[in-house]
């Protein structure tokens, strides 16, 4: 048995579509039924394209018989981060109740990244997606939406796409947690956040704003926002909010909480003399510093099990009409 010579990219060029558009229409060849929604011309000029080359799918035959492969791609952002690791590690158990693998894929919050891990997710056949989708990947979250994957978002949004979403109430945990270090005596509260434009790092950043503004300290608001994976200049940036009198930091994210603590303990600065901190997610360096951090808690076995509830719905035919949009409550602890 010969190899295929031709891949879904030169079938997608040749046809002019791309090559998620060429997975759904072989996906629907397969099954003998459409699961994806593509248009007839579409459907025939791919095929034909497809014919002519003698391009065969590799895919399972249980597949090629049911249309499903019992498996679900999980796009996280970064697969190291506890938090994901966590989420990761409840949609594996849950997805096993319903004899379901996962496939876990990470993209290192880089677009072109999450494009490739999806397609090849989409060429093994998953029977559906859980994406966390980074900055500058819209465009493929986009096609995903228009052509019908059984597809949901996971802590992130990508606005005016119609896809079920999971998200924290990122809004109000900031603003609480704010509004906490506030009634604890800090009046000059700094935010670290991430420079790239992620839903859920706005969202929290509103949220500071406002208790920030609730508390007529509007004066004092800052954001320091930094690179992903470019992390050089965070102690810097520490001594110098402590000269310019900061008395306090919430941090967007976990990665954040831990580049910061190490900074003000490197630099000898006590929590909460120094400075009052708030963040998101447990960290092990808080433990060096007793009851002094206040952090968010969020519902990581809610978010997961639903994720996954959504998409063997879909999958089953039984999802709900529309995008629904899920906001789980953060737990906030001191």
């Amino acid at each position: 048995m010969t190899k295929n010579t031709i891949t879904i990219k030169d079938i997608a060029r040749e046809a002019g579509v791309s090559p998620a558009l060429v997975s759904f229409v072989m996906s629907n060849n397969s099954a003998g039924s459409a699961i994806y929604r593509v248009s007839d011309d579409t459907s025939r000029k791919v095929l034909e394209v497809a014919r002519r080359h003698n391009y065969k799918p590799n895919n399972s035959a249980r597949a090629l018989r049911s249309g499903r492969t019992n498996t679900i791609g999980v796009v996280l952002s970064d697969v190291a981060n506890p938090f994901f690791a966590e989420l990761a590690r409840y949609m594996e158990n849950h997805a096993y109740k319903y004899d379901y693998s996962v496939i876990i894929a990470s993209t290192d919050e880089n677009p072109e990244k999450e494009k490739r891990v999806i397609q090849v997710l989409l060429d093994k056949g998953v029977d559906g997606l859980i994406i966390v989708p980074c900055a500058g990947a819209d465009d493929i979250i986009n096609e995903i939406a228009t052509e019908g994957i059984n597809a949901v978002l996971l802590d992130r949004e990508v606005e005016g796409v119609e896809l079920d979403s999971f998200i924290l109430d990122n809004n109000e945990a900031a603003r609480d947690i704010t509004e906490r270090l506030i009634s604890k005596g800090a009046s000059h509260i700094d935010m670290v956040s991430y420079s790239m434009d992620i839903t859920n790092a706005r969202q929290r950043e509103e949220g500071y704003m406002d208790a920030m503004r609730r508390a007529g300290l509007e004066d004092v608001i800052n954001i320091h926002r930094i690179a992903h994976n470019n992390y050089e200049g965070v102690s810097d940036y520490v001594r110098q909010a402590k000269e310019r009198g900061v008395d306090g930091f919430v941090m967007a994210t976990n990665t954040l909480s831990s580049l910061v603590i190490s900074s003000i303990f490197k630099q000898g600065y006590k929590v909460p003399e120094d400075f009052r901190l708030a963040c998101f997610d447990r960290n092990p360096l808080y433990d060096i510093y007793g009851k002094g951090i206040i952090y968010v808690s969020q519902p990581i076995r809610e978010f997961a099990e639903k994720a996954v509830d959504s998409i063997i719905e879909k999958v089953r035919g039984q999802g709900r009409p529309g995008a629904v949009r899920t906001v789980l409550k953060p737990i906030i602890n001191e």
